[in-house]
C-alpha cells in the first residue's frame, strides 16, 4: 500500500527498511506463491535494503533519566505555577445533550479546553429514563469524565433551567430520584477547584 501511494519517492529514494524479522529472505524465495509473490515482484523493482534493528545504547538512556532528574522537575513546576499565575487557568466547558426514544436514552457531551481542544462523546444508555433524570444522567457522566481527566476547573453550559437551579440550590429537590441524583451531582462538584453551572 505504501509503495503504491508513495510511488514517486520509493522510485527517487533508497529504502532502508529497519527489521528484526526476515524479511529479505522471505521475499527472495523462489518458491513464493500467491501474494508474497506479487509483494516480492512489485517491490523488486525498487532500491530497497533492509536491515537488523539495533538496541538502545545504554549512554541515550543515561542522558535521558539525567533530563528529567528532580532537580529539574521542581524548576519546571515553578515555571508552571509562574505562568498559571500570570494568565490565571480558564475553566473547561462542558455542554451536555440528551435524546430519548423507545429503545432507551443517548447522552452527548463535548469537553471543551480553553486552548479550544475539543473532545466530544455519544454514550447509549440501555434504560428508559424520564426527560429529568437523562438530564442528571448527562451531568453526571460529563462531570465524571472530566475528574477522569483531571480537570479541576469547569464550566458547565446547560439546557435544562430545573438542573441548574437544583444545583444551584434555587430549587428543592422534591422527588427521591431527583434528590439521590442532585447528591450524586454535588459529590462530584466538591472535587473540582472551580465549578460554575449556567
Amino acid at each position: 500500500m505504501t509503495s503504491i501511494k508513495l510511488h514517486h519517492y520509493f522510485e527517487s529514494h533508497r529504502i532502508c527498511v529497519k527489521t528484526n524479522y526476515p524479511m529479505k529472505t522471505v521475499l527472495s524465495k523462489p518458491e513464493l506463491t500467491g501474494r508474497l509473490a506479487k509483494w516480492s515482484i512489485r517491490l523488486s523493482m525498487y532500491d530497497i535494503t533492509y536491515e537488523p534493528r539495533t538496541a538502545i545504547k545504554s549512554q541515550s538512556l543515561a542522558d535521558f533519566v539525567a533530563d528529567f532528574s528532580p532537580n529539574l522537575l521542581s524548576k519546571a513546576d515553578e515555571e508552571l505555577r509562574h505562568l498559571i499565575s500570570k494568565t490565571g487557568i480558564k475553566p473547561w466547558l462542558l455542554y451536555t445533550g440528551k435524546a430519548l426514544n423507545q429503545n432507551g436514552t443517548g447522552l452527548g457531551l463535548v469537553l471543551k479546553s480553553s486552548q479550544g481542544d475539543i473532545m466530544v462523546y455519544s454514550i447509549c444508555c440501555e434504560f428508559k429514563a424520564t426527560n429529568n433524570e437523562s438530564e442528571y444522567e448527562a451531568l453526571i457522566i460529563g462531570l465524571t469524565t472530566a475528574i477522569d481527566l483531571k480537570i479541576t476547573n469547569i464550566s458547565v453550559n446547560y439546557d435544562s433551567l430545573l438542573i441548574v437551579n437544583h444545583v444551584k440550590g434555587s430549587y428543592e429537590a422534591k422527588d427521591e430520584k431527583m434528590a439521590s441524583y442532585l447528591d450524586i451531582v454535588k459529590e462530584l462538584q466538591g472535587k473540582f477547584n472551580v465549578f460554575t453551572i449556567q
